[in-house]
């Protein structure tokens, strides 16, 4: 049963949603009275425009905008939540932004100073500060690991894993057990870590400064016992599952001061407990809310929808697809080079059936399995479009300067006498000011510009060229990880062009097109495509070892649900061997989650049909 909402005069929301039509589910989550809700909304359910419509029905009812607070925890959902309800009105921020809001406040209110996060280098000095006052703890760490915490590599790495942990002893011990982490080293000095943490916090306190964990824990310990009034009487909280233990602490003191709480989440799509979040935290914080659901999506096919249900295999647990479509396929192949080439031609045949490149991804567990792919669709004419790594083009195309300052000025660059007219054109063409780097940098990249004009193919060309630009650059103060990044996107298709104009023209002529979108799991989640692929649905990779051996299985699960839920029109599913390379081990089984029930949602023939031939699965 479709109800639509009467428009009020001059109500805002009405020219944004006059064509909304709640379902029965949505229309009981509007119009709830109950003053602590959870929605356990599905992939696809329209929560986002439920939520507005939400707030429209408060403002209708009298609600002022200013008595309404509207929480996400990132800052691109913040933004998108804002375009939605596009009311200055109401405050729209992440639980980070909340915290440092009620420290801000506190601060005025006693005519203090309020705090502000450090800068790196400021930040640097605080932690530098905080490990020089704890010698016993720094002593016992160099003896069990051998890491020296003074050295300023150890110490961006510890900072990197404070940002990490942000003050959640659980969280810390999770990381360290993780050997995927990166702080697997750190495990047996757990303790001494602590030590060297707290006191950094009151370094920070003392400064007065304050970093991620300190919004949080001042504003949750403000909450309690500060003596102010909060002008909020609603708050709605979006994608609620992912709730630290920390940001359910800070609701838990929110909720002890504001009437009505409605939290919107979808138990199967919490996927960050790497990063602390539990959905056990929102019903700990709302342990007497309600709970609605919105179990139709907008999004998914029956079909795809199945499949969904069979992930999760939860008795009672149930979403309802918006209509007919394709049953998911699934492709299974003996070698991973075989997978990219099968990629290459599926989305060859759904761009010759008129289907956009922006309108496919292409998803993966980690981002080294979709390197590797990305490579392939290059060099076969289709560009694609990282969203876990930042592209910054500009460095491709004043590489491609350069290049052509080494074609064309083959004879001037091995001149000995126009050493400093090179050196100066090279800064010009790379747009790098002489003033930012060095005079040994700028004598040490003419050499090696010599190597590139030696060059015997126009690959070494590109390799050599490009170790002259990273160089410069990354002297002169740009990030070492996106310059390679970026130019290691063209390597493999420089060998095919003896010319860079004609290099250039195909990169043109590549960013022209409508981008296939390549994504991890983690990166796609609130994001939904007409086409989907997953790669890598083998055991190891999907669920990765790593949470195989640390306990994380049903979060690999609902990983994979995650993955299955971006479709609009259909899904499909490559299996192939993978091969972990800093560990070495190679996988070949299916991924446990292709269960018989999962499988039962593809049709096609019996698997294997013939040694030697690619399986495939088809409707």
């Amino acid at each position: 049963m479709h109800r639509t909402l009467r428009p009020c005069a001059g109500n805002i929301w009405y020219l944004a949603m006059n064509s909304f039509q709640p379902t029965g589910e949505q229309y009981a989550v509007i119009r709830t009275t109950q003053p602590r809700v959870i929605v356990s909304a599905c992939a696809g359910s329209g929560k986002t425009q439920t939520l507005c419509a939400r707030i429209r029905r408060l403002l209708d009812r009298g609600v002022l905008p200013a008595q309404i607070l509207v929480l996400s925890f990132s800052n691109h959902a913040v933004r998108v939540l804002r375009e939605r309800i596009r009311n200055e009105g109401i405050a729209v921020m992440t639980f980070h932004a909340f915290g440092q809001e009620i420290v801000r406040a506190h601060a005025a209110q006693r005519g203090q100073r309020a705090p502000s996060f450090p800068d790196p280098k400021d930040r640097d000095v605080l932690l530098k500060s905080a490990i020089d006052g704890c010698p016993k703890a720094c002593a016992f760490v160099f003896r069990m690991t051998g890491i020296r915490l003074r050295n300023s590599k150890a110490r961006a790495q510890l900072a990197a894993f404070f940002d990490r942990v942000q003050g959640n002893d659980e969280l810390a011990r999770s990381l360290v057990d993780d050997p995927g982490s990166g702080f697997s080293s750190y495990r047996p000095v757990l303790k001494a870590l602590r030590a060297v943490r707290l006191r950094y916090e009151r370094a920070l306190d003392s400064s007065g400064s304050i970093d991620y964990a300190g919004m949080l824990r001042r504003g949750c310990e403000l909450l309690r016992t500060g003596n102010f009034q909060l002008p909020y009487r609603h708050v709605l909280i979006d994608e609620a599952q992912d709730m630290s233990g920390e940001q359910a602490q800070l609701l838990a003191a929110l909720v002890q001061r504001v009437p009505n709480v409605m939290a919107f989440g979808d138990e199967q799509q919490a996927i960050f407990g790497f990063m602390g979040a539990r959905f056990r935290h929102l019903q700990q914080a709302l342990s007497d809310a309600v709970t609605l659901s919105l179990s139709r999506s907008f999004r998914l096919t029956h079909e795809t929808a199945a499949l969904a249900n069979a992930i999760v295999g939860i008795k009672g647990h149930r979403v309802v697809g918006c209509g007919s479509g394709k049953k998911p396929l699934l492709y299974r192949y003996r070698t991973a080079g075989e997978q990219e080439d099968a990629v290459i031609r599926l989305i060859g045949d759904l761009k010759r059936q008129g289907v956009a490149g922006d309108r496919i991804a292409i998803l993966a567990r980690t981002g080294m399995q979709l390197r590797h792919v990305e490579m392939a669709l290059r060099a076969a004419g289709h560009e694609t479009e990282p969203t876990y790594k930042e592209r910054m083009p500009e460095h491709t195309y004043r590489f491609l300067h350069l290049l052509a300052f080494v074609e064309k000025w083959k004879w001037a660059i091995e001149s000995p006498c126009r050493k400093r007219r090179i050196e100066k054109r090279l800064c010009e063409v790379t747009g790098v000011s002489p003033d930012a780097v060095t005079k040994t940098v700028l004598e040490h990249c003419r050499r090696m510009l010599t190597v590139a004009v030696r060059a015997s193919s126009p690959g070494s060309r590109y390799v050599a060229a490009r170790r002259v630009y990273a160089r410069l650059v990354v002297a002169a103060g740009a990030a070492r990880s996106a310059v390679a990044t970026e130019l290691e996107r063209w390597e493999a298709i420089s060998r095919e062009f003896g010319k860079v104009d004609a290099l250039r023209a195909h990169i043109a002529g590549l960013d022209a097109q409508p981008k296939i979108v390549t994504s991890t799991i983690h990166g796609a989640k609130g994001s939904e495509w007409d086409h989907v692929i997953v790669l890598g649905v083998t055991e190891g990779s999907l669920p990765l070892h790593y949470a195989i051996g640390s306990g994380h299985v049903d979060e690999e699960q609902r990983l994979f649900y995650v993955a299955v839920t971006r479709a609009r029109d259909r899904v499909y599913l490559f299996h192939a061997p993978y091969h972990h390379v800093l560990s070495g081990r190679k996988f070949s089984a299916p991924s446990r989650f292709l269960t018989d029930r999962v499988t039962a949602t593809f049709t096609g023939a019996p698997l294997p049909r013939r040694p030697g031939i690619p399986v495939i699965r088809a409707a």
